[in-house]
This record gives C-alpha cells, structure tokens and sequence, in this order.
C-alpha cells in the first residue's frame, strides 16, 4: 500500500498540474483560467490523494487523477458567464 509521504505528496501535486493544464486545452477559452485549472487540479488532486490514501484503497494516484478530473470538471461547469450581448433595436 501507498503511504503519506513527501515523494507521494510531490506526485500527487505533479498528477493535479498536468490534469488543470490538460483540463485547461480542452476548455478552450470557457470556464475559468489557466491559472484557476492549474491550481484547483493541484488542489484537488492532492485532498482526492490524501482521502484515497486515508481509506487505504489500491492505486491512490490514479484516483487522485480520476478525481482531479470530475473536481475540475465541476467548477468549470458551474462557472460559464454568458458573453453575448443582445441588442434590442427594432429594426
């Protein structure tokens, strides 16, 4: 089994940055920012981990990943502002 350590730590930081940049191409321009992707991956990835490892389930990085993903992919749903501007004149 897995254990908590620094080595851990680091690899689940590293799995969250590469799933908010990877989230962040294919939002393309939608959703929230580069940096909010990069960051609320990390985060994600890293209390997904730590839950994972807590719970001793096997394989706790790929579901720091799988998790990282449904985290990402629920902030960026709930965070679409429309930009369209509708102009009211009667033609």
């Amino acid at each position: 089994m897995e254990e908590l350590n620094s080595v851990t730590i680091y690899w689940l930081i590293s799995i969250g940055l590469l799933v908010g940049f990877i989230i962040d191409l294919v939002m393309i321009k939608r959703g929230i920012g580069m940096i909010g992707n990069i960051i609320g991956g990390a985060a994600g990835s890293v209390i997904i981990g730590i839950c994972s490892i807590m719970l001793n389930l096997y394989a706790p990085l790929i579901y720091a990943a799988v998790g990282s993903v449904a985290f990402l992919f629920l902030i960026n749903v709930f965070s679409f502002h429309v930009s369209e501007h509708v102009d009211a004149r009667a033609s």
